[in-house]
C-alpha cells in the first residue's frame, strides 16, 4: 500500500488526513505525522499502518489527559477514571499514563504535597482527615504516608489545630465553659485531629 496524498484538515489545522491507494485511510496529529515522517509515495506494510494507528490512538489519549489536567492538577487515578469514562481502551490508557508519569507530567507525590499545602492554607484539617481526602483521590497509601510525614510534623499539626481551635473559640466565647469544651473538642475531632491533641488544646483554651 502507498500513501497517495496527505492533506491538512481544514477544521483542525494540527491534524492530517492520510490517503492510501487513493482512498482515505486514517488521520494523524502533528506528533505522529512527524515521528513516522509520513509523506506522499511512502510505502506502508500492514504492520506499519497498524503501528501508526496505534501510536495515534495513544497520542489522542495523552492529549485528552493533558487537557483534563490543564484545568487543575490531577492525581493519576483521576486522569485514569476520566479517560475510561471517555471510552478509551485500558491498554492505551495505561501506555499514555506511563508516558505522562515518566515525563513528570503526572506526579502523585507532588500532587499530594500541593493538595496538603493548599488545604492547610484555605481550610485547615488534621492528618486523619487529610489522609482520607488523599485516599479519595486514589493516591497510593505509601505515597500518602510519606507526604503526611513530610507535611505534618507533630509540632506543625499542633500549631494548625491550635489556630483552628482559637478561631472556633472566639465564636463561642460567651458559652459556659463545659459547653465550649464539648464544642471545641467535637470541632477538632471532626476536622481530623487525633483525640489526644484535641483534648490538650481544649484544656489549654478553656480553663
Amino acid at each position: 500500500m502507498i500513501i497517495t496524498k496527505i492533506e491538512r484538515q481544514k477544521k483542525n489545522r494540527s491534524r492530517f488526513s492520510v490517503f492510501v491507494d487513493d482512498r482515505y485511510a486514517f488521520s494523524v496529529g502533528e506528533e505522529v505525522y512527524g515521528r513516522f515522517m509520513l509523506h506522499q509515495d511512502q510505502q506502508l506494510t500492514e504492520s506499519e499502518r497498524q503501528e501508526i494507528e496505534s501510536a495515534e490512538s495513544e497520542a489522542t489519549v495523552k492529549m485528552a489527559a493533558l487537557r483534563f489536567r490543564s484545568y487543575r492538577p490531577r492525581s493519576i487515578h483521576e486522569v485514569s477514571e476520566h479517560l475510561r469514562k471517555k471510552g478509551y481502551e485500558d491498554q492505551t490508557i495505561q501506555r499514555a499514563l506511563t508516558y505522562l508519569t515518566e515525563n513528570h507530567l503526572l506526579d502523585d507525590t507532588e500532587f499530594a504535597r500541593m493538595m496538603c499545602r493548599d488545604r492547610l492554607k484555605l481550610r485547615p484539617v488534621g492528618k486523619i482527615t487529610m489522609k482520607q481526602l488523599l485516599i479519595k483521590k486514589g493516591i497510593d497509601r505509601s505515597v500518602i504516608d510519606s507526604v503526611l510525614r513530610e507535611i505534618f510534623t507533630e509540632h506543625t499539626e499542633a500549631e494548625i489545630a491550635l489556630r483552628d481551635a482559637e478561631r472556633k473559640h472566639r465564636r463561642i466565647a460567651l458559652l459556659p465553659p463545659l459547653e465550649r469544651k464539648k464544642k471545641l473538642y467535637g470541632h477538632l475531632v471532626r476536622r481530623g485531629y487525633n483525640s489526644s491533641l484535641a483534648m490538650n488544646i481544649v484544656n489549654q483554651l478553656v480553663k
